[in-house]
Order: structure tokens, then sequence, then C-alpha cells
């Protein structure tokens, strides 16, 4: 039995081009201060998870795999805003295998870019909280096989939080991302916790997830790209190598969601403070 009753097209790399920021950043740097991650993304599934409904339940599915290139940041411009980015480029491919023959399409280039203001209303040592507005730029084109974008521009209004005691670190980011040109909404949320276990290293877990106010099937073929319903968890280690550069690794895994595919990430990067 074909998966393409179960998951729609347009949906099946949702969870590669609509995947959220991995942590909360609600201390608003100094002005000329900021920190910079540079990272490279690897995905791979062979399971979804049916449109039919939002569950744990994965059925077989054509093999997705992605190499993504990331950088995020954010850059303190004073008077307590900054500047936050979350730029990628990636290589998607999608394999589908019928009558042992397998068909296989590829797509690279530019993905949605991300870019938004940051404004810190609470800033100390161990407390932060803030308000951001940012823009999600369709950048990937979402007429490539596979998807490299939704071809939809939108707004994320997010409020972040965060607070340290000892060696522990707790952040959160909760929000909307609503798509302007049909209304379609995704309530969303990111999580971050970090121990410090050495003076050097960090471990740390994580959780994301989002719900599409809306029905898929409600909507223009078009608009389906827009749905997004997931429930991601991971965890890593960051190592302070020096003052200014900590290289991390991170390890994720989708376990719920609706009309994506199930699959997992491992991320490889460094993060830059200047």
């Amino acid at each position: 039995m074909s998966f393409c009753k179960y998951i729609t097209p347009t949906a099946a790399f949702a969870v590669l081009v609509s995947a959220g920021v991995a942590k909360a950043d609600p201390w608003v740097p100094a002005a000329g201060d900021g920190n910079a991650k540079v990272m490279v993304r690897l995905f791979d599934a062979n399971r979804a998870y049916p449109s039919t409904g939002f569950g744990t339940s994965t059925i077989p599915a054509s093999k997705q795999n992605e190499t993504q290139l990331r950088i995020t940041g954010v850059q303190g411009i004073g008077h307590g805003f900054s500047i936050e980015y979350d730029l990628r480029a990636g290589r998607k491919q999608d394999r589908t295998s019928k009558h042992n023959m397998t068909t296989s399409h590829t797509a690279a280039g530019l993905e949605d870019q991300e870019v938004g203001l940051n404004y810190g209303l609470i800033q100390s040592p161990l407390e932060a909280l803030s308000l951001t507005m940012n823009a999600v730029i369709p950048t990937g084109s979402s007429h490539s096989n596979p998807a490299l974008g939704t071809g939809h521009l939108a707004v994320e209004p997010d409020i972040q939080a965060g607070f340290k005691t000892g060696p522990f670190t707790f952040t959160g980011e909760f929000g909307g991302r609503v798509f302007t040109d049909s209304g379609v909404t995704q309530l969303r949320v990111t999580l971050y916790a970090g121990w410090r276990i050495l003076p050097r290293l960090t471990v740390f877990g994580t959780g994301f997830g989002s719900r599409t106010l809306q029905n898929a099937a409600s909507l223009q073929r078009t608009d389906q790209s827009e749905v997004y319903n997931i429930v991601r968890v991971g965890g890593g280690a960051e190592f302070k190598l020096t003052s200014w550069l900590r290289p991390y690794i991170e390890y994720e895994h989708t376990i719920a969601g609706q009309g994506i595919h199930a699959g997992d990430r491992i991320t490889i990067g460094a993060s830059v403070v200047f």
C-alpha cells in the first residue's frame, strides 16, 4: 500500500524546512557583542506519521535524507535590542522503491531564512525575559522536488525566558508562526536544559513542539506545506575549547507527529563568541 494516502507530498519535508531554533536566547548581548553557531545537520528517515491524526505510530514511507548547512546567531545592537538570524542551505533527497524500481529526486540550494529583533524586558546574570519578532523569508524553492521552502512569508512573535542556578541553565521560547498569505498559524515551543558537569563540559537536553491550528485537509494544496505538527527531543554535549570557541554535538529524535516523516538528526557544529 502506498504511503502517499497518509502523508501529503508538500508536508513530506516540512520537518526539514520548518524546524525551530534549537535554543532560545533571552539574554540580550551588549552592543557589539554576540555569538554565532555554524553547524552541519544530517537528517535521515524511512517512516512517516499518518496525516489522519497526530500520534506516535508510524508507517513505512519513502526514504528521505538531508545534509544542511546552518548558521544561527545573535548580535547586540544596543538599547536592549539584538538582531537574531537563522540562515540555511541544504541538499535533500527523496527515494521511493516500487516493483523493484527506485525513483530518486534531489534538490539543493537555499532554504527559507529567518531574521528578527529581540528586546530584553528583564536582564540579569541569573534571569532573563525577552520579546522577539522574526520574519521567515521564503528564499527556498517551493517548486523543486523535494521542496526547499514553503514559498510563503511568515511572521513569528515569541517570548523567551531563562534562568540559571548553580551549574544548571534553563531556557524556553514560546510563540506562534503565522503565514501572511493564508493565516495558517503554528503554535511552537522550544525548551533547553543544560548542566555544566565540568568547568569546560556541558551536557544538555532539548525539546521542540509545534501544532498547527488549521487542518491540512481544509487548506488549498499550495498552503499545506505550512502545516507542521511534531514533537522532537534531543540531547548533546558542548565543550568550551577556548573563551570564544565551543564545539558541540547533538542527536535528535522525532517522537510524535502528523503528516510528516519520522526520523533522526545529528548536528555537529561550533559556537563562536565575540
